[in-house]
């Protein structure tokens, strides 16, 4: 059945057979690489071979083409043109393979080899390869708390950028005169971390992050001070006394102006409520003791009436007087 098939197409097979690799291919940034593409058909004047490539995690759907073969003539539309090559040329006896040199980071990605060739639409005409650019960490980039009392618990980070595969972190630090608790210190080796539990003086210092894989590595400092008091509560306390010294202030100064303006409000009112009158008693003297100086006053009186060298009858007249 399948040789008569092939008959009635003229002698054509009816599948395309595309072979690639089906573990990722791995390279290092840098150097050249080589992505191979094999297939079986029997190529014709309607022969198309294609390349796409999709970057990084984009899906192979999204591929943009970065290599055209068609009717004997070669076309490199895409932007690694001038670092890319076929290993055959012309690529119409079964190998379709391609060479891309001086691998960038952005290289990484899905490449897609595509070979078309009517009337042979059958079988297996694409195959999708998974291209790793291997490359040493970029230099890690150290963040994190710089100033902490002690008692307490600071972080701090290191990352890079770029490194595959995925680089592991390491913390030491450098000025220590002695080795640090490790129960006090938690590294994540995986995201960069590192958290230091209840601190204590001896943490002052810088602190080191190495980012490696096989290919290299890269380094960053950050510098950590411990210092002996809770400044934020020293000050916060500090701040708390005076705001209640100044409360204190302003109660004792209105209590004494209070104060001040009663006193002031009584003394006027004891000056304006008693006036002195010529018919009143002083105080403290008893109206018995008035009526008794006066009598002692009318007697002194007319003792000394009576001891003038006077005539009896102007001393009798001015008694009468005295009487009435």
């Amino acid at each position: 059945m399948r040789e008569k098939m092939k008959e009635e197409s003229g002698g054509h097979g009816l599948c395309v057979e595309v072979t690639v690799p089906q573990n990722p291919v791995m390279q290092q940034r840098g150097l050249s690489v080589e992505l191979p593409c094999h297939y079986k058909t029997s190529v014709d004047k309607h022969f198309v071979l294609e390349w796409k490539f999709a970057p990084g995690s984009t899906s192979p759907e999204s591929g943009k083409q970065m290599l055209y073969f068609l009717d004997s003539v070669l076309y490199k539309p895409g932007s690694q043109e001038k670092r890319l090559s076929l290993l055959q040329d012309p690529p119409t006896r079964g190998d379709a393979s391609i060479r891309l040199d001086d691998l960038h980071a952005s290289d990484a990605g899905t490449y897609i080899c595509e070979v078309n060739n009517p009337p042979d639409f059958y079988g297996t005409s694409i195959g999708v390869i998974h291209l790793v650019v291997l490359m040493p960490p970029s230099t890690p980039v150290c963040k994190g708390t710089t100033s902490v009392p002690v008692g307490s618990d600071a972080t701090l980070t290191c990352e890079s950028s770029e490194g595959v595969p995925a680089p592991i972190y390491s913390w030491t630090q450098q000025d220590s005169k002695t080795s640090l608790p490790l129960s006090n210190m938690v590294q994540n080796e995986k995201t960069g971390q590192l958290l230091l539990t209840n601190v204590s003086l001896a943490f002052s210092g810088t602190y080191r992050c190495v980012a490696s894989n096989e290919f290299g590595e890269g380094s960053c400092q950050v510098s950590l001070l411990v210092t002996g008091r809770n400044t934020g509560v020293i000050a916060g306390a500090i701040i708390g006394v005076l705001l209640a010294l100044l409360l204190l202030s302003a109660i004792v100064i209105y209590f004494l102006r209070y104060r001040k303006e009663k006193k002031k409000r009584k003394s006027m009112s004891i000056y304006s409520g008693n006036e002195i009158r010529e018919d009143a008693t002083a105080p403290g003297i008893s109206e018995s003791a008035l009526l008794g100086r006066d009598s002692k006053s009318e007697s002194h009186h007319f003792e000394k009436l009576s001891s003038r060298p006077e005539s009896a009858s102007t001393t009798k007249s001015q008694l009468n007087n005295i009487l009435v």
